[in-house]
């Protein structure tokens, strides 16, 4: 019996023993890699939490890099995850390790040399190392983020090519940040090759796959600024479907989006487009508010233009510019001043004869841009009179 409690404590020593040895012994950089890549998942997902632990994940893999011993870095797993690191935000100095240590194999060692260009932005070196490169032959962990990669590359050049890496970037690693960062930069070079359709399939993946991602405040400022500076809603066709996307939106993120599209289109004579959007927006705007404001500013000099003329005229003499950003306080004075000359437009002063208005103040660079844009919409706003007079 004796001799059975003491076989039994023996084997729990053991056991101990070994589970110690292994709870002391450092995770590779590949294991590290793939903590890293699962937080990411979270990230897309809009885990909070998961986005301000990644700096400190970030500095302790870089910890764990210079830690290791150089024989690590004669597994090819570990050069890997050691370029996927690198690719993922991480610090270029932390792979310097991997580099020094000599062993890594020579496929390897050109890998996190390309990884290395492309992120310090040496790009034809970047394509020299990374652009022949066939993603499917590498591990899925790291091809998603080699496509990603070749697409940047070749952007400038090819953004057709570009887009078809971004297309495999997010076959390769659904759900994860691959795909999120892949998706919002395929929407917007859709955007700029002006393809609506793609344009808006892809805008309206991204709201019903990541809705809820750090990112996508982001996404929705960057998504309504191109659709403004682009004209990509100049036209009440193009408008519908971007009316139709914004469906998943939350009502703070719908309002902004139609109050930019709304300013872009005035701005750009699109009468139409800024009076549909500017009315979607005060749909959405608390009463009282600046949003609301906004909104009806542009409606009220987009009704300039057309029948409703008197009904806009009413509302930018009563329109209570404290309620609105210096940029849009301006656009404000501008369209009255806009409005009283359409009000009476033959008893305006010859062009050639008038006496030149004072210079204004000094203002700061965006109020003068403001300005600019407000002049713009004057001119137009002065020919599509004249049209409609012809």
């Amino acid at each position: 019996m004796n001799g059975l409690r003491f076989a039994c404590a023996l084997g729990a020593a053991l056991a101990i023993s070994a589970f110690s040895a292994c709870a002391d012994e450092a995770p590779t950089p590949m294991q590290m890699v793939v903590d890293l890549q699962n937080l990411q998942v979270k990230i897309a997902q809009g885990d909070a939490a998961a986005y301000a632990a990644q700096p400190a994940m970030l500095r302790d893999i870089a910890i764990g890099f210079a830690a290791a011993k150089p024989e690590v870095w004669k597994s090819p797993e570990n050069c890997r995850a050691a370029v996927a690191y690198l690719l993922s935000g991480g610090a270029p100095r932390a792979i310097a390790p991997a580099l020094e240590s000599n062993v890594a194999p020579k496929e390897e060692e050109n890998l996190i040399r390309g990884a290395l260009a492309y992120v310090v932005g040496r790009e034809e070196e970047a394509q020299n190392l990374l652009g022949g490169l066939d993603v499917k032959a590498l591990d899925l962990r790291l091809a998603a983020q080699i496509a990603f990669a070749q697409s940047v590359l070749v952007t400038a050049k090819d953004k057709k090519k570009a887009l078809e890496l971004l297309d495999l970037a997010r076959l390769l690693a659904p759900g994860g940040l691959i795909e999120e960062a892949a998706l919002r930069r395929e929407v917007f070079l859709a955007g700029d090759i002006r393809d609506i359709d793609r344009f808006t399939l892809l805008s309206r993946q991204y709201i019903s796959r990541f809705p809820h991602s750090v990112y996508a405040d982001n996404f929705l400022r960057s998504f309504a600024a191109i659709v403004a500076r682009l004209g990509l809603a100049e036209d009440l066709a193009n408008f519908r479907k971007f009316d139709s996307l914004t469906a998943a939106l939350s009502p703070d993120n719908r309002r902004a989006l139609f109050l930019t599209i709304a300013r872009g289109a005035l701005i750009n004579a699109k009468i139409e487009v800024a009076d549909a959007s500017s009315r979607m927006a005060m749909l959405q705007a608390a009463p009282g508010g600046q949003d609301e404001a906004r909104g009806e500013l542009y409606h009220a000099i987009a009704r300039l233009v057309t029948d409703g003329y008197d009904e806009g005229f009413g509302a930018l003499r009563t329109l209570d510019g404290k309620k609105l950003s210096k940029r849009d306080a301006l656009l404000l004075a501008a369209a009255r001043a806009v409005a009283d000359r359409l009000r009476a437009p033959d008893q305006a002063p010859d062009s050639q004869t008038a006496p030149q208005a004072p210079s204004p103040p000094a203002a700061d660079a965006d109020a003068m841009a403001t300005i600019q844009l407000a002049e713009a919409a004057v001119a137009r706003s002065d020919s599509l009179v004249g049209e409609k007079k012809r």
